[in-house]
């Protein structure tokens, strides 16, 4: 009976975490929804942005979250037409102001910077390594390298294969190989549990929460 009842607990445990990956990445669904209306890509790119920028706005209240760019001192000696964009800068104000700022849009100052996301709504495996280029060229602009992450919401296969843990990002693996993580299975039809937790452990670690219990 005792090894019975470990049994329920542990599968007790993997449901309710299930669970919660379901009902945390559900709204994310209507984005397949908006199909049925529209199919240009920047739109239903836009629904899936303005959501994880939401979800990163709740977990990290004490920063400001923008689409826009980077600024370093030593720009002015490179080519500023290079300068990329980002899809979600998660910055400090209290270091430094953005250069500018209005809504949603920021410059933001390279000594401000915490972490980027980049998102992509779906990615073919044919284009996943100039992903990978893209966000590796991007981490130069990060004063913690390990602090990027590719988010791409549809993916016909897990693309976090490592061990999900609540301080995976401590791994200095990261500063060389920027980490890249799935929310959902093609066409949305199963959501990848590792995959949204590795997005939540992220942004808790981001806020320097490391003591997350561990699904």
């Amino acid at each position: 009976m005792k090894n019975k009842g470990a049994h329920n607990t542990w599968e007790a445990w993997e449901t309710h975490w299930t669970d919660y990956a379901e009902s945390f990445a559900h709204p994310l669904k209507a984005n397949n929804l908006l199909s049925r209306f529209i199919t240009n890509s920047a739109v239903t790119g836009a629904y899936a942005e303005t959501w994880i920028r939401f979800i990163a706005k709740t977990m990290l209240p004490q920063f400001r979250v923008s689409t826009g760019a980077i600024i370093r001192p030593t720009d002015r000696t490179r080519n500023l037409r290079s300068i990329p964009q980002c899809n979600l800068i998660i910055w400090n104000p209290s270091v430094l102001p953005a250069l500018f700022e209005q809504g949603e849009f920021a410059l933001v100052p390279f000594a401000s910077v915490r972490a980027v996301i980049e998102v992509k709504r779906c990615c073919k495996n044919n284009q996943m390594e100039n992903f990978r280029a893209q966000l590796k060229r991007q981490q130069k602009y990060l004063p913690d390298r390990s602090n990027i992450l590719g988010l791409v919401i549809t993916h016909e296969k897990p693309l976090f294969s490592d061990e999900v843990k609540a301080n995976w990002l401590d791994d200095e693996k990261w500063e060389n190989t920027p980490a890249i993580t799935r929310l959902f299975s093609r066409s949305y039809k199963d959501v990848d549990i590792n995959g949204v937790f590795a997005f939540i452990y992220f942004l808790s670690q981001v806020a320097g929460q490391n003591d997350l219990i561990v699904k």
